[in-house]
């Protein structure tokens, strides 16, 4: 698994349904399916799968470019000696190194802006690759001051929900390039690095790409909007208390079911790929939070699922890998909570497995 990521900042009401030409499914013919209402005769899951289908086989009929070659990497180079001549190395190959990122992001994903029917004037590499480096720069600022790294969300956390939110307002699928850009970024730095250098600077870089992928600002806004101690507040609270076990657990488990499966990243056994995946377990859980806040499955449907199906066949993640992660999740999930706080997950966490079922995918 690959990292993965808001068509409005806003929550919407409980009761509304938007329709017609939402950012994320342009293109796409017929009624959104948000929100997941009470049973009145209508199975608001198979609904959801309906538009994931219509969804997928619109994006699917798009694909008519020819794949382009990714560009080499540069050549790696140890660097060796004292804290502040590494950040010097880093800040020197920082700029060339977002270039050559945003590169292969063309070469993986330029062929999407098309198939996805995205507006091509949302899709500014100059700023993007700016974007990436004044972030990136800031981790490196804090790893020369020898910041700790849980402080690098608080000097850092606020500056990255808003430039998420800068990207997913304007489509959430712009934030798929931006997310692959930061990736492609981390990866060229830190094959600059020794290994031991790896280790004491990755986990500045982890804390950046964590804050843009997970919608950490959209779940802060969606449970300040709830009143206090209602059972959905009280279940997502409960729920991210165990998000990072819960995520180790099901990527373990997939891991053991899919021996020698390989993405383009790596195997599963790889250490950068278990840090990715166990990151998109997290995501998946962090969505269902917002979902459940939000009382909408909305954010699924608008922005995980699209980016979904725009990053992971390009990545060669399979479904049926994504398929044996939720069920995995769903059990694991199950084994925390308590059964008052799974009711509350549960029509959503069906639902998202339903959408991404093989019964969406197959055709």
């Amino acid at each position: 698994m690959t990292s993965i990521s808001q068509i409005s900042s806003k929550s919407l009401p409980a009761d509304e349904l938007q329709h017609g030409e939402s950012l994320a499914s342009q293109g796409i013919s017929g009624s959104d399916i948000h929100q997941l209402p009470e049973a009145k005769g209508v199975s608001v899951s198979s609904l959801a799968v309906s538009w994931a289908k219509k969804y997928y086989s619109t994006v699917a009929a798009r694909e008519n470019q020819a794949p382009r070659q990714i560009p080499p990497s540069p050549e790696s180079t140890n660097f060796e000696g004292n804290r502040a001549k590494i950040v010097d190395q880093l800040k020197d190959n920082l700029k060339l190194a977002s270039e050559i990122a945003w590169s292969r992001v063309e070469a993986v994903l330029g062929e999407q802006i098309e198939r996805h029917a995205i507006d091509p004037i949302l899709i500014n590499p100059l700023e993007i690759a700016a974007d990436t480096r004044t972030l990136y720069l800031k981790a490196i600022d804090a790893y020369a001051d020898r910041e700790p790294v849980f402080r690098l969300s608080v000097l850092v956390g606020k500056d990255i929900i808003q430039m998420r939110r800068k990207y997913s307002e304007t489509d959430p699928l712009v934030l798929g390039f931006v997310a692959v850009e930061f990736q492609y970024t981390s990866k060229i730095l830190l094959g600059c690095l020794s290994e031991l250098e790896r280790s004491e600077f990755a986990p500045y870089l982890k804390v950046v790409e964590d804050y843009l992928h997970i919608p950490y600002g959209e779940i802060n806004e969606a449970a300040a909007n709830q009143p206090p101690n209602s059972r959905a507040l009280l279940a997502v609270q409960h729920l991210l208390q165990h998000t990072t076990q819960i995520a180790s657990a099901v990527y373990d488990r997939a891991s053991s079911q899919h021996q020698g499966y390989r993405s383009s990243s790596g195997y599963l056994s790889d250490r950068e790929v278990k840090i990715s995946g166990i990151r998109d377990v997290e995501i998946f859980q962090s969505y269902l939070c917002w979902c459940v806040l939000e009382g909408s499955i909305r954010p699924v449907q608008q922005e995980l699922f699209p980016i979904c199906v725009m990053l992971y066949p390009k990545l060669h993640v399979s479904w049926e890998l994504v398929q044996d992660m939720l069920l995995i999740l769903f059990w694991e999930i199950s084994d925390r909570l308590s059964s008052e706080d799974l009711m509350i997950f549960l029509p959503y966490l069906r639902t998202v497995t339903e959408m991404f079922s093989s019964d969406v995918f197959d055709n």
